[in-house]
């Protein structure tokens, strides 16, 4: 372990003395401020005070109950439900009088977790040169002279690939409140999440609600740099590993659409990442998965990625 801590500083200092590593974190920031910037600008002008977002609730109240009693609306059931929960919301909020229609930071903050998307391109993008670009630079054979075990050079490139996502998303979670805060200010901080559970209306903190979001999309991060990461290290090729990861990573929600009515479809990558799935008044991909199996399937994937990652790297003559 007292070796493996300096070559995990040494990965970092590689990572981000490279003008990309905050170019591409900048964009993700300048993204947010554009988003936020137009929305401000075609927000419609919303009355303020007690009567104006009451108003507003009541509305939408309305709206919800003229579309469920309309005998020629015929949504699905799915929809249905999720109107149903809307409503159930709204008469809530109003019932408590918690403004929900009002532009705060914390919808910046949520929102922001969307943005996660690019950021993992931009950690793939790391992953996959981390370990192929010391065989297209030829500073391979430099550093593997030195008395180190092959998978703690491993071990040190793949914990620095994922200490810069950790990195990204701070700034990425710190950056959205700040943003947010300039944007609307602090009034509405104390107006809680509200969502369905259980056919009940329940309460949450924002900030709480904000780091599920993330944590959600953290599982879909992980992975595909993961497989980055084994691409780079199986074929010493960041073009393919690029390529590959985010093809897979646009396409892979598609793939499962279009094989969705096949039962084998579950065991695929992609019918797993989006734990969401299993959130109340969720439906999974396919009928009779569950939380502990997308689990268990999520963990046999990061296994296999590293076990391949790390088996071709200290068995092949990487110095050739």
């Amino acid at each position: 372990m007292n070796k493996l801590m300096p070559l995990v500083q040494n990965e970092n200092m590689k990572i981000y003395r490279r003008p990309r590593a905050w170019i591409m974190i900048g964009i993700v920031i300048a993204i947010m401020i554009l988003f936020v910037v137009f929305e401000k600008v075609n927000a419609p002008k919303m009355a303020e005070g007690d009567e104006g977002y009451k108003q507003r609730l009541e509305q939408r109240i309305e709206g919800i109950r003229s579309s469920l009693n309309n005998t020629e609306f015929l949504p699905s059931d799915s929809y249905k439900t999720s109107l149903e929960n809307d409503l159930k919301i709204y008469e809530h909020a109003l019932a408590h009088e918690q403004d929900i229609t009002k532009n705060t930071l914390w919808g910046t903050v949520l929102n922001s977790a969307s943005l996660m998307q690019i950021l993992t391109i931009f950690t793939i993008v790391i992953a996959a040169d981390i370990v192929a670009g010391e065989f297209s630079g030829g500073t391979i054979k430099l550093l593997l002279i030195r008395p180190v075990k092959r998978w703690k050079i491993l071990l040190s490139k793949y914990a620095a690939t994922l200490l810069y996502a950790v990195f990204g998303l701070l700034v990425l979670l710190v950056s959205s409140i700040i943003i947010g805060a300039i944007a609307y200010g602090f009034a509405g901080i104390s107006i809680p999440h509200l969502y369905i559970q259980d056919g009940a209306v329940q309460e949450r903190s924002m900030l709480v609600q904000a780091l599920v979001n993330y944590g959600y999309n953290s599982v879909s991060l992980v992975m595909m740099v993961t497989l980055a990461f084994m691409i780079s290290s199986a074929f010493r090729s960041s073009s393919m590993s690029i390529g590959f990861s985010i093809g897979l990573m646009f396409m892979g929600e598609l793939i499962v659409a279009l094989l969705q009515k096949y039962d084998w479809v579950k065991f695929f990558l992609f019918s797993n990442l989006n734990l969401r799935q299993y959130s109340p008044g969720q439906t999974p991909v396919v009928e009779g998965m569950t939380l502990g199996f997308s689990v268990v399937m999520l963990v046999l994937y990061f296994v296999a990625f590293n076990a391949v990652a790390w088996g071709l790297f200290v068995k092949r003559d990487v110095a050739a």
